[in-house]
C-alpha cells in the first residue's frame, strides 16, 4: 500500500469516531481534516503527541487564540477526543503500574500498553513513540544519549538471566549499582539512562 492510501486510511479513522457526532459544516469537516493531519504529522516526527501541541498547530493553522474564536467546541472533535482518552488512559496506567510491578523493561512495555488501549501496536495508538510519553520517561527513568536512539531490546526475562549469571560471576553480594553497569557493558550502552528498566525491588530481583 503506498504511502498516499495509508495517509488516507489514518484520516479516515480519526474521522470516524461512533461515539462523536458528524460534523454540521464543511467548516467544521475542515477543521477535523487538519486536526488529524496535525496528530498524523507529529507522530509521523517521533515527537510526543501532546493534546496541547496539537492545540496550538490548530489554532496557528486557523490564526486564532481559543476555541471560541475557532467557532467550535473541542469536546465534538472526534480526533482530539481520541488523543485525549488515550493519553489520559497512558497516565492512568503507569499510575497504577507503580503500584503492582516490581519489574518491567522499557522493550515489554509496549505491547502491555497497547493492550490496556485496544490496539494492534502502541504505535497505532498516534501518541508518539512510546520512550517519548511523559509518564513514561518519568517512571523508567529513561534518558537516551541521542535522538531516535532505539529502545533495548531487552525484556524483563532477560534481566533475571543475566542478574543469575551476574551472581554465578561477580558473588552473591552484587550490588544493584553494580548489576546495572553490568547490564549498560552487556547491551554496549553508555549510561543506566539508556536501559529503560524499571526495577521497585531489588530484593524481588533476589529472591527471584
Amino acid at each position: 500500500m503506498c504511502r498516499f492510501h495509508i495517509y488516507i486510511k489514518l484520516l479516515f479513522f480519526f474521522l470516524s469516531d461512533p461515539i462523536v457526532s458528524p460534523p454540521r459544516s464543511a467548516y467544521e469537516q475542515g477543521i477535523l481534516i487538519k486536526l488529524s493531519e496535525i496528530i498524523l504529522n507529529i507522530h509521523g516526527r517521533r515527537e510526543f503527541v501532546s493534546r496541547e501541541r496539537v492545540q496550538n498547530e490548530l489554532f496557528n493553522h486557523f490564526g486564532v487564540k481559543s476555541w471560541q474564536e475557532l467557532r467550535v467546541y473541542p469536546g465534538t472533535l472526534g480526533p482530539l477526543v481520541n488523543l485525549t482518552d488515550r493519553l489520559k488512559k497512558v497516565t492512568f496506567y503507569m499510575q497504577i503500574f507503580e503500584q503492582i510491578f516490581m519489574l518491567c523493561t522499557l522493550y515489554d512495555l509496549g505491547p502491555i500498553l497497547a493492550k490496556f488501549l485496544q490496539v494492534n501496536t502502541y504505535e497505532d495508538a498516534h501518541l508518539g513513540p512510546l520512550d517519548e510519553n511523559p509518564d513514561v520517561k518519568r517512571v523508567f527513568g529513561y534518558e537516551p544519549t541521542r535522538r531516535y536512539q532505539p529502545i533495548p531490546m531487552m525484556t524483563s526475562g532477560n534481566v533475571i538471566s543475566l542478574f543469575i549469571d551476574f551472581q554465578a560471576k561477580f558473588g552473591r553480594n552484587l550490588q544493584f549499582g553494580e548489576f546495572l553497569d553490568q547490564l549498560v557493558h552487556h547491551y554496549q550502552l553508555q549510561t543506566r539512562g539508556e536501559l529503560g528498566l524499571y526495577c521497585k525491588s531489588f530484593p524481588f530481583l533476589i529472591q527471584v
